[in-house]
């Protein structure tokens, strides 16, 4: 991640998104990737990142039924929504996710790009997005080629501004020097400035994470689900950590005399095959033993007890119902707390599903602007619909049983 003032520098242009949270998004992205900057030799990861933003991601589009009222578009979006559940995870990931429709080879196509690697700018007084910088990047051999791409939209027209940057691996940090866009093959023929009218908004869809920023309140900027709960997964992977550390350390073990065994012509003990690491050599000195079983208690229980507590609060934190992720204890609950639990997560997934069809809404509207812009045939302004299920809070298969029941019983009608 560059830092945001070296990258609006070239498009003259004040970033409301601070560092401090550009920061943020690139720490989780790290988390989620495993790559924690508490992991260490003596500290392993449970990934609970990963595993939030995928259980997430699965109750926000389990159910979803979504369909556009045009033919030539219904086929684009078809293909694209076969990958929202992946695109929905990074999104849960890293802040927000955007859905870029561009026109290539006669045929309008979707690039999702993800948190880490888009920038907003500028948003409206209902938080609207109404600028981004998108960043593209590729290696070639020794050299990193980053462009640039501003988005702004300004009363009904968007300007799109293009900048090419050239540097070396060894200054992967910085953008480096401004290079000719022509020069990269692939981005040959991308013009270093153009304008769309007649528009309401940015072509493509901001999905962004529906929780409070932490860093910035006044920042309109989405951040990742588990963002209040970066303390709490340190806490998680140490606790996971001792557990494995308390199995390796009361592993079984016999310490044997040093004359127990012969040894090979290389001077190392002839153990029995397999069974090399059973055995600890030992000096007993005058001491009548020749060996000793190590076996002690381990202490998983209580260990396992921590770690279950530490998964609870993270639950809490991130808007979950308990058993996402912890299990289920031999503690009595109140019909209370578990219905609470139950509608926070009803919340949770119904805020992110709203956010989401925002987003695949203005994405339709993007691929209906490029397919006029570039005379594809269509229908203009088609209409689209969804269809979202409420089954993390309803269980629907015993809301059939107890309509049989009820409808057998002569309660309701047929």
């Amino acid at each position: 991640m560059f830092n945001t003032s070296d990258i609006a520098k070239d498009f003259n242009i004040d970033i409301s998104t601070n560092n401090e949270v550009m920061r943020l998004i690139e720490k989780c992205a790290n988390i989620y990737n495993h790559k924690a900057p508490w992991l260490n030799e003596e500290v392993k990861s449970l990934n609970v990142a990963k595993t939030i933003c995928e259980k997430v991601a699965k109750a926000v589009t389990i159910e979803l039924k979504s369909q556009v009222r045009d033919k030539e578009i219904e086929e684009i979006y078809q293909r694209f929504i076969k990958n929202i559940r992946t695109n929905t995870e990074y999104a849960l990931a890293k802040g927000g996710i955007y859905f870029k429709p561009f026109y290539s080879d006669n045929t309008i196509k979707i690039s999702c790009i993800q948190g880490d690697k888009f920038i907003p700018v500028k948003f409206d007084s209902t938080g609207e997005l109404l600028g981004a910088i998108f960043i593209d990047q590729m290696v070639k051999g020794d050299e990193i080629y980053t462009r640039l791409e501003y988005n702004d939209l300004n009363n009904t027209t968007i300007t799109i501004k293009n900048v090419a940057y050239k540097t070396n691996k060894n200054n992967s940090n910085t953008l480096g020097t401004k290079t000719n866009l022509n020069s990269i093959p692939e981005w040959k023929g991308i013009q270093e400035e153009t304008q769309i009218e007649n528009v309401n908004r940015l072509i493509g869809g901001y999905f962004k994470i529906p929780i409070a920023n932490p860093i910035d309140n006044a920042s309109l900027v989405g951040v990742p689900i588990f963002a209040n709960a970066i303390e709490i997964l340190e806490e998680i992977d140490k606790q996971f950590s001792r557990t494995l550390w308390e199995y390796e350390g009361a592993e079984l073990a016999l310490d044997v005399d040093a004359t127990t065994f012969k040894k090979d012509e290389k001077d190392k003990y002839i153990l029995p095959k397999g069974k090399e690491r059973l055995f600890r050599m030992l000096d007993f000195n005058d001491d009548e033993r020749t060996w000793n079983v190590f076996s002690p208690a381990i202490r998983d229980t209580a260990l396992f007890n921590g770690l279950n507590e530490w998964l609870r609060q993270c639950e809490s934190q991130c808007g979950l119902s308990f058993g996402v992720l912890s299990k289920e204890t031999g503690i009595a609950k109140t019909a209370t707390e578990i219905n609470s639990s139950k509608q926070d997560y009803y919340v949770t997934v119904s805020d992110i599903q709203g956010a989401l069809q925002t987003a695949l809404e203005d994405l339709v509207y993007g691929i209906d602007v490029l397919m006029m812009l570039y005379g594809v045939p269509h229908k203009a302004n088609p209409d689209i619909s969804f269809d979202w299920d409420d089954s993390i809070l309803v269980d629907s298969e015993k809301n059939q049983s107890q309509s049989l029941i009820e409808s057998n019983a002569g309660l309701i009608d047929d």
